[in-house]
């Protein structure tokens, strides 16, 4: 994505210099599981003050101002998902009528709706998340995007097909970029449940 994001200040000095320009790999994966723990925080990995600082900023800039740091993380870490789920809420935010559209398509095409939220309260799940204070169940959040996003694929696997498409991105542009965010989705939250980085809620991320 093509904006510009304002440098966070109460970040560590080392991780600020990834957002404004010349990107050091190591430097931006690092930011990108800061951002991605405090968010979503769990057994101490972020010190609490950093959490609080963050928090503040989100509060005050909105997410996007420390999204862009989650754009290379591989697909099925906590950084990755987020991303992942930030294009997702982003895409039914902006282009609601498009989602509605392909929606409604899924519904007359017959694929099963079993489970399956409508976009908008799966965006609701999302803006909760970015939101600074998140305190559900991440995993519930991750199953429903996997249901939904493999109910839109069920008829159109393509996520986006232009590449000046607002949100068209590495992942976005894919081929089946629908169905692969789906199945990436599912194969991050059994990641996450099996591991334990986030505390669950007695979900089944596997169940459909």
């Amino acid at each position: 994505m093509n904006a510009v994001f304002r440098r966070p200040a109460q970040l560590r000095p080392e991780q600020l210099e990834v957002i404004d320009g010349d990107v050091n790999i190591e430097a931006r994966s690092e930011l990108a599981y800061t951002t991605a723990h405090a968010l979503i925080p769990h057994g101490g990995e972020v010190d609490n003050e950093v959490i609080a600082r963050l928090r503040a900023l989100i509060a005050e800039e909105g997410v996007d101002v420390i999204a862009e740091s989650w754009v290379d993380s591989p697909e099925t870490s906590l950084p990755g998902i987020l991303w992942r789920g930030y294009l997702l809420r982003e895409w039914i935010r902006r282009f609601s009528e498009d989602v509605h559209q392909r929606f409604i398509a899924a519904q007359k095409a017959g694929a099963s709706q079993e489970n399956v939220l409508e976009p908008e309260n799966v965006m609701k799940l999302w803006d909760s998340v970015f939101g600074g204070s998140f305190a559900g169940d991440f995993i519930d959040v991750i199953r429903q995007s996997a249901r939904l996003t493999d109910f839109l694929a069920s008829v159109e696997p393509v996520w986006i097909d232009e590449d000046d498409h607002p949100l068209a991105t590495l992942v976005t542009r894919r081929a089946t970029g629908m169905a692969r965010t789906s199945q990436e989705f599912r194969e991050a939250g059994e990641k996450i449940f099996r591991e334990g980085v986030v505390p669950p809620s007695g979900s089944d991320v596997q169940s459909k």
